[in-house]
């Protein structure tokens, strides 16, 4: 496990960090301490706030607020910057980051906001997506238009399976006296013919709120619901015809209140780690729920 811890800055546009700090986590055999692998200073006003980073193939790619994107090697050291993508006017943007086994090459996808405009019902949205390659021998690295996304991407981080991205979108809003209901939606981006599927969010919530999450586990789609600061429900997505139905896995009392979100990484067949708001990590038992051991972090 490769841990990159991050610092939170009032102002990102104003403020940055110098280093990026690179630890390797064994929970299995390490109790106590993480090892430091790497410490990088990308450039040099430092690197502003960054969102959580996405890993490939022993990559790793760090997306900052600002639009700066990062891509380094931790077994080599390397850490270099992506040329700069289209305008985005909100700093409210995430970035893919995977292997395109139809290529065999790596892609970053990003979404962005060309403009919107506010009304007394709802918002309207100019959206936009663009992919960047690298890895098909070509030096020169550029950003490439894709169709747009049928509906404004959320400001989630994606998940990547071969082949495709998955992206968080919400497909409508309803104001009911100025309290807003989110319908959301994923859009599976395919990495083959640059094009956007609409699928369903698992029946368990309708809108991925603050404190759910998508996630991969095992080569699968997966859905973290927290219901309540003790609950967690981990669904999984199954993909036939092109159709993503869900299946819950299991429900997880949780020894401790969550205060944010549950992150839930797989290590083994039928176990994963959960990680409860970045500070406690536990073992869980996917076929009941149980919990087995707990790590600090």
């Amino acid at each position: 496990m490769v841990v990159v811890p991050r610092k939170y800055l009032v102002k990102p546009t104003k403020t940055a960090c110098m280093f990026v700090h690179f630890f390797s986590y064994q929970p299995a055999v390490q109790s106590k301490v993480a090892k430091h692998i790497m410490r990088s200073m990308p450039r040099p006003n430092g690197i502003p706030r960054f969102t959580i980073p996405l890993h490939c193939d022993g990559l790793v790619l760090i997306p900052s607020v600002t639009g700066h994107i990062f891509v380094c090697n931790p077994a080599t050291k390397e850490f270099v910057e992506l040329p700069p993508g289209t305008r985005n006017v909100s700093l409210l943007q995430r970035v893919a980051f995977g292997f395109d086994p139809y290529s065999g090459t790596y892609k970053v996808a990003r979404h962005f906001l060309r403009s919107y405009r506010e009304g007394q019902i709802h918002t309207e949205y100019d959206v936009g997506h663009e992919v960047l390659t690298f890895g098909d021998g070509v030096e020169t690295l550029e950003w490439k238009a894709t169709i747009d996304p049928p509906y404004p991407i959320k400001a989630r981080t994606p998940i990547c399976l071969p082949g495709f991205f998955y992206w968080s979108a919400a497909q409508s809003v309803v104001d009911t006296d100025h309290g807003k209901l989110d319908t959301d939606v994923i859009l599976r981006f395919s990495m083959r013919d640059d094009t956007f599927t609409v699928h369903p969010n698992p029946p368990c919530s309708s809108s991925l709120t603050l404190k759910d999450l998508l996630c991969e586990l095992s080569g699968k789609l997966c859905y973290v619901h927290s219901p309540s600061p003790y609950d967690v429900s981990i669904w999984l997505a199954q993909d036939r015809d092109n159709i993503i139905t869900w299946t819950q896995r299991c429900r997880v009392n949780l020894p401790i209140p969550r205060l944010f979100r549950v992150h839930a990484c797989a290590i083994a067949e039928g176990t994963v780690f959960l990680s409860v708001d970045f500070r406690h990590l536990f073992k869980c038992n996917l076929h009941d729920g149980s919990l087995s051991s707990q790590y600090a972090i």
